[in-house]
C-alpha cells in the first residue's frame, strides 16, 4: 500500500501519466462517498422520524377514539352540564379502504342507507377526494334499522373501514340554571361561552388512537394485535353555587321581573368570608341547550353593565370621614333640607325624604342631625357636607379605594368576559361645587354590581376585599386536583374594623327604621344601603331609574352578602291603598332582598336571630 502511495505521488512527468489519472479517480470516489455518507446520516438521523411517518402512514390504519368531556357540578353535586351519547352515527376512514374496493364499498353502504346510485357515486367520490384523510361522516344520525344492517355487515367483514360512532352530545339538564356562568359549546364540543369557554383545556378530552397494521392493500395482518392508545376523559368543575341557594335567586329573579319588568336585572349572593359566589343569576338569560339566546341575554350585567349607584355609595364616604378623623359615630352634622352649594347651580335638596323635625337637634339657632341619621335617612344635604370637609384628594382615594375603576379579579371576568371596570374620572376633571357633591350622591361615577357587593361585603367582614371566585375546584378524571379555588384579596383593607362595626348598627337602621324598611324580617336582621339613580338618555337625565339594595345578613354576624340591581322598571305597580308605587331602591329592589335573604339563610342553616326585648 506504501509503495502505490509513492508511486501515486510520484511526479510522472508527462501530461498523460496514469499516476495523475489514479489521483483524479481516488478523488471522485472520496466525494462521491462522502456524498453517500451525507445522504444515509440524512435519511437515518435528521429525517429518520419524517420518514417513520410516512412509513407507518402507509402500513397502519389509524381510527380515534373519542374520550368523554367534563361535567359541570355546584359545589353540593348537582349536575349543571354533562355529555350523554344519543343516536349513532355511520363514519369511515378513507385510508382503510383498498382502492379497488372504493365502489363496491359505496355500492353497499347505499344499499344499506336506503340510497340511490348517486348517493354511491358520490360517497365513492369523496373516498378518492379524502384517500389521505382518517375520518369521514357518511350519515349523522342514522335511524336504528339502518343501523342494525350495518352492524351485522360490519360483523361479516364487508365494510373495510367503516365504524358506528355514538354521538356525543351536551347537555344542560337545569335549562337556563346559573346558564350566563356555564355557558355552552358548539357542535364540535368546543367551549364557546362561560366556564365551558374558560375552562376548555381542562374539560375537553384528550382523543386516543387505536393503530392497524396492513399489507399493501390495505387489508389488515392477521396475527398483529393493534396497537391502543387510550383516550383520556376530560376534568370534572365544581363550581362555588350552592344548588338551593342558586335556585333560590332565579326563581326570586323570576318573581321581581313579572312584577316589575325591568329592562334588566341582577341578583348576586356571595359568602361574607371568602368572596365565593353562592348564586347569581341575571335577566335576560337563555337556555343553553337552545342556544337561540341574543348576545345580550349570555352576558353576565352583574360585571359587564356599568351604572350609576346612586346613595348605596353614601356609607363609603362616611367610613373615609371615620377613618381620616374628620367625624366620629356620634358627631352631629348641620342639617338643611335644600343645601345650595357655591358656584353649583342646582340645590343639593332632601325634599320627599327630609329627616323629620323630632330627629333634629336643635342649637344656636342651626338644626342639626346624628351621623346616624344621616345614613338611615339617606340625606344628601349631609354627604354633600361629608364630601366638601373630604375634599378632592380624600374622596377620589375613598372611591378607588375600596375596588372601583378596576376590575375585581373574579375568575368568571375579566376583558375575555366583558368585564366593565367602572368609571372613575380623573381627579384634576372634578370640580368643587359640582363633580365632587354628585359623586357624594353617587352621580358621575359608574360601578358594576359585582363591584357595589364586593365593597359592601368588606363591610360585612370587617374590611376584607377579595377577589369574587366560582370556580371552587377542578379535577382531573384520575383524581388529581388541577386547581383548587381559595379565598384572596384584592387589596389592601379600605376600611378598618373598628369603622365596619361602627357602621353596622346605622346600616341595620336603614332597614329597620329608614329607606329600606321593605327589607325588615323578623326572623333576621338586614344591614344594607338602597340605591335610585335617575339614568341618562339622549345625553341628560331621564324619569327613568336604576333600582338597587346591596347588604349582608345576619347584621350582627353576617354569612352573606346580597345585592340587587333592577335597571328601569317599567310595571305601574300600585299599593293596597291604590296608590301608584313609585320606583326606588326601597320599593323595588328591597322586598327582593327580604325575600331572597330569609330563604336563603333558612336553606344554610343559619338560626334565628332571638327577637328584641322590650
Amino acid at each position: 500500500m506504501a509503495r502505490l502511495l509513492t508511486w501515486v505521488l510520484a511526479d510522472g512527468g508527462g501530461m498523460r501519466s496514469p499516476r495523475r489519472a489514479v489521483v483524479w479517480v481516488l478523488g471522485a470516489l472520496v466525494i462521491v462517498m462522502f456524498g453517500l455518507t451525507g445522504r444515509l446520516y440524512s435519511l437515518q438521523v435528521i429525517h429518520h422520524d419524517d420518514y417513520l411517518k410516512q412509513r407507518n402512514a402507509n402500513n397502519t390504519r389509524g381510527v380515534t377514539l373519542p374520550g368523554t368531556r367534563g361535567g359541570i357540578y355546584t359545589a353540593d353535586g348537582v349536575s349543571l352540564a354533562q355529555t350523554t351519547f344519543s343516536g349513532a352515527s355511520i363514519v369511515v376512514n378513507p385510508r382503510a379502504v383498498p382502492g379497488g374496493e372504493r365502489a363496491l364499498l359505496a355500492t353497499r353502504l347505499a344499499g344499506l342507507l336506503g340510497r340511490d346510485g348517486d348517493f354511491a357515486r358520490q360517497l365513492e367520490n369523496e373516498l378518492y377526494q379524502r384517500r389521505d384523510k382518517y375520518y369521514y361522516c357518511v350519515q349523522y344520525e342514522t335511524p336504528e334499522e339502518n343501523l342494525e344492517r350495518i352492524r351485522a355487515s360490519l360483523k361479516l367483514g364487508e365494510l373495510p373501514g367503516v365504524e358506528v360512532r355514538n354521538i356525543e352530545t351536551r347537555r344542560y339538564p337545569l335549562g337556563n340554571f346559573a346558564s350566563q356562568i356555564v355557558g355552552f359549546v358548539d357542535r364540535d364540543m368546543k367551549g364557546l361561552e362561560g366556564i365551558e369557554r374558560s375552562l376548555e383545556h381542562w374539560l375537553a378530552a384528550t382523543p386516543g388512537r387505536r393503530l392497524t397494521v396492513v399489507d399493501a392493500l390495505g387489508r389488515p395482518i392477521e396475527g398483529l394485535a393493534d396497537q391502543v392508545e387510550q383516550p383520556r376523559d376530560g376534568a370534572r368543575v365544581e363550581l362555588t353555587l350552592n344548588s338551593g341557594v342558586q335556585a333560590i335567586v332565579e326563581d326570586e329573579l323570576q318573581t321581581l321581573v313579572e312584577r316589575w319588568d325591568p329592562v334588566s336585572a341582577s341578583i348576586v349572593i356571595m359568602e361574607t368570608h371568602s368572596g365565593a359566589i353562592l348564586g347569581i343569576a341575571n335577566y335576560p338569560g337563555f337556555d343553553p341547550n337552545k342556544r337561540d339566546g341574543s348576545a345580550e341575554s349570555r352576558k353576565n350585567p352583574a360585571i359587564t353593565d356599568a351604572f350609576e349607584p346612586g346613595s348605596m355609595i353614601k356609607p363609603i364616604l362616611y367610613a373615609r370621614a371615620f377613618e381620616k378623623g374628620i367625624l366620629r359615630p356620634d358627631s352631629l352634622l348641620e342639617y338643611d333640607v335644600e343645601l345650595k352649594v357655591p358656584g353649583r347651580r342646582k340645590v343639593v335638596s332632601d325634599k320627599g325624604h327630609e329627616i323629620l323635625p323630632e330627629h333634629r337637634i336643635y342649637r344656636n339657632g342651626r338644626e342639626y342631625v346624628t351621623v346616624r341619621q344621616a345614613i338611615v335617612h339617606s340625606s344628601n344635604t349631609c354627604v354633600a357636607r361629608v364630601g366638601m370637609m373630604l375634599g378632592i384628594e380624600e374622596t377620589h382615594d375613598a372611591v378607588t379605594g375600596v375596588g372601583f375603576a378596576r376590575r375585581t379579579g373574579f375568575d368568571m371576568g375579566g376583558p375575555r368576559f366583558g368585564e366593565s371596570p367602572g368609571i372613575i374620572r380623573k381627579k384634576s376633571d372634578w370640580t368643587v361645587p359640582n363633580s365632587l357633591v354628585s359623586v357624594c350622591m353617587g352621580y358621575e361615577i359608574q360601578v358594576t354590581p359585582l363591584q357595589m357587593l364586593n365593597c359592601f361585603n368588606a363591610l360585612a367582614n370587617g374590611g376584607h376585599v377579595y377577589k369574587p371566585y366560582v370556580i371552587r375546584e377542578v379535577k382531573g378524571a384520575d383524581g388529581k386536583i388541577l386547581h383548587q379555588g381559595q379565598p384572596t384579596e384584592l387589596l389592601d383593607c379600605w376600611v378598618s374594623r373598628e369603622t365596619a362595626l361602627a357602621l353596622r348598627p346605622m346600616l341595620s337602621d336603614v332597614v329597620s327604621e329608614g329607606t329600606a324598611r321593605n327589607a325588615l324580617l323578623p326572623q333576621y336582621q338586614i344591614a344594607g344601603k338602597t340605591g335610585t339613580a335617575h339614568k341618562v338618555k339622549d345625553g341628560q337625565y331621564s324619569p327613568d331609574k336604576i333600582c338597587s339594595f346591596v347588604g349582608f345578613a345576619p347584621a350582627d354576624d353576617p354569612v352573606i352578602s346580597i345585592i340587587v340591581v333592577v335597571n328601569e322598571a317599567r310595571a305601574k305597580n300600585v299599593n293596597k291603598y291604590g296608590w301608584r308605587i313609585r320606583h326606588y331602591g326601597g320599593t323595588v329592589a328591597a322586598p327582593t332582598v327580604a325575600r331572597t335573604v330569609l330563604r336563603t339563610l333558612k336553606h344554610l342553616g343559619v338560626p334565628e336571630q332571638a327577637p328584641p326585648q322590650d
